[in-house]
């Protein structure tokens, strides 16, 4: 890591990110003074809040503006330090964290929200740097990458992606041509064998399963609706009685494709070369590492993950009927399942 003095693009970035900073911290200000003024004018009624509201309410304000005001004295700083870190070598990997929130406007749990925020990290020679969207969609895992950070804000000043340069443009273009061709091959159809009958079935419960998700409460309401006679208010819920229609068509056209898949027998192979990785974590759900290939998204374990890199050729082997992958293979026949 190297120290270098800001340019005047950094401070002008710089300077430019302090306004929203300004406006959040004056508009939440004016919404805490008006709960303010409006709670104390309410202090002397003796259905009012008691004093630990009070401290509360003071407290969380505190709190909060300490946050904002932590975040624009971290700008300053850094302009006033003079100076930015730039982080070089190649990305290893990618990281999309998903965090969901529920917030409760009232002790009757009505009226609740909630809210997703997402975090993007970028692993230069395995150590984690937080970045923005941009940032994260611009770099692909393998790529030699400089990054340069302000060393309080930890705000991005700039991301430039070098080593692109080609030094034998035939050997390049040979390359663009062989995968070209590959992408365009036609693979004979396979047999199943018991793994991948059992790795089939094990696909279509769990899509099932996803359906009657969907499906179950709101089939309960249909069902309510019925049972007192409301049938004209089902001219204005119109989805109670769309979606459960829906998911059970979505069903029995799982369970038809499954059947058909298993009595095939054959399993067909789509080419497709890994484009980039990703790994996947959320506070709801379980962590997952993601190749992006020409032909999409396809999940995969961690131990597949880290033997697969960016530009591998890849078979993705799928049932006669259906989209989802069964199984990838490599170029040196290595079989992986995914389920």
């Amino acid at each position: 890591m190297q120290q270098l003095p800001l340019e005047p693009a950094d401070i002008k970035m710089l300077r430019r990110k302090l306004i929203p900073f300004f406006a959040f911290a004056g508009f939440s200000g004016m919404i805490f003074a008006f709960i303010g003024f409006s709670f104390l004018g309410k202090s002397k009624d003796p259905m009012a809040f008691d004093d630990i509201a009070l401290y509360v309410f003071v407290g969380f304000g505190l709190i909060f503006f300490g946050v904002v005001g932590y975040m624009i004295w971290a700008v300053f700083a850094d302009l006033k330090r003079g100076v930015k870190h730039r982080i070089s070598g190649i990305v290893t990997n990618k990281r999309l964290n998903v965090h969901h929130s529920q917030t409760h406007h009232s002790p009757t749990g009505r009226g609740n929200s909630s809210k997703t925020t997402r975090h993007y990290y970028l692993y230069i020679d395995d150590e984690e740097h937080s970045v923005e969207f941009k940032h994260y969609n611009k770099a692909k895992v393998g790529m030699h990458i400089v990054l340069d950070k302000a060393p309080k804000s930890k705000m991005t000043l700039a991301l430039e992606i070098t080593g692109k340069e080609v030094v034998d443009q035939d050997a390049h273009r040979s390359e663009s041509q062989t995968n070209g061709k590959f992408l365009q091959t036609t693979f004979p159809e396979v047999k199943l064998t018991p793994k991948d009958e059992e790795v089939l079935k094990s696909l279509f419960k769990s899509q099932q399963k996803a359906r009657y998700i969907w499906l179950a409460p709101t089939l309960v309401m249909l069902i309510a609706f019925i049972a007192n006679g409301l049938y004209g208010l089902l001219v204005f819920f119109f989805p109670v009685v769309i979606i459960p229609a829906y998911q059970i068509y979505k069903i029995i056209r799982l369970y038809r494709n499954y059947q058909l898949s298993k009595s095939y027998g054959l399993k067909r192979g789509v080419p497709t070369i890994i484009e980039d990785k990703t790994t996947f974590t959320s506070n709801r759900s379980k962590s997952a590492q993601r190749l992006r290939t020409t032909i999409g998204v396809i999940t995969v374990e961690s131990v597949t993950f880290d033997q697969l890199q960016v530009g591998d050729r890849l078979v993705v082997f799928k049932p006669k009927y259906g989209k989802q992958p069964l199984s990838i293979m490599t170029m040196d026949q290595k079989e992986y399942y995914l389920y």
